[in-house]
């Protein structure tokens, strides 16, 4: 049985990066993406690394990117010696295939869940992972989703059995709205291989809240997933 890998996002600062991994994140997300309340620069995120890693030279470092260029992507990757890619955005699956570093790709569920087309979502996840840096999924809400937390789903049988099916044959991170709150819940309803969290453990945007980040990672950590469930589905790769 494999515990969920936790992936704290929207880092901006040194402070923050250090509370995360103090609290138990396996990953820290550093979003590249202008015009965002947790936008970092390339000169930030060299400072926010550089302390970071004095201190814990091994932590697995997420860049979050969304329809940016390749070269773009490729000069954070050499710069900050990040250890994976998120992208978020329109990405095809020959995008991804230019990326010199592990990807994580994230899908968008509906914003009106019973809409979802499943078949599809299976389809197009599967055409992801056929190349060879996509090695991880994130299954987020949009903006502007009639739900507020993935927790929502949990809520009804037919909705959440849609979802938890997609977590049983797919290295997924569920990601939308976690808190210390719902985290637990949701853990036990879809069994994910991660788990990513933003706003759920902030003070205020781009400002965590260490009380929360210890709160939600101490949940995570005690989840036992059922056996046999995710056991080759690991999103360390």
């Amino acid at each position: 049985m494999i515990t969920p890998r936790i992936k704290i996002c929207g880092i901006t600062n040194p402070a923050d990066a250090m509370a995360a991994v103090q609290a138990g994140a396996d990953w820290l997300g550093l979003i590249f993406v202008p015009h965002t309340p947790r936008f970092v620069s390339l000169e930030s995120a060299k400072n926010i690394l550089s302390e970071l890693r004095a201190m814990h030279p091994s932590i697995d470092v997420v860049g979050v990117f969304q329809n940016q260029t390749p070269s773009e992507i490729e000069q954070h990757i050499q710069s900050l010696n990040i250890n994976r890619v998120q992208l978020h955005g329109n990405e095809s699956p020959e995008f991804c295939a230019q990326i010199s570093a592990p990807v994580v790709k994230t899908f968008l569920l509906h914003p009106e869940l019973p809409k979802l087309d499943i078949s599809a979502l299976r389809r197009k996840a599967a055409a992801y992972l056929e190349v060879s840096q996509v090695q991880t999924l994130l299954l987020d809400l949009p903006k502007g989703s009639v739900m507020q937390s993935v927790s929502d789903i949990a809520q009804s049988n037919a909705d959440s059995e849609l979802v938890r099916a997609f977590f049983y044959d797919f290295p997924c991170l569920l990601a939308g709205g976690l808190t210390p709150h719902n985290i637990q819940q949701v853990l036990q309803t879809f069994q994910p291989a991660g788990v990513d969290v933003a706003s759920g453990v902030e003070q205020a945007p781009g400002k965590k809240d260490l009380d929360k980040m210890i709160q939600f990672c101490q949940i995570v950590n005690r989840f036992k997933p059922q056996p046999n469930h995710g056991e080759n589905l690991s999103c360390n790769p």
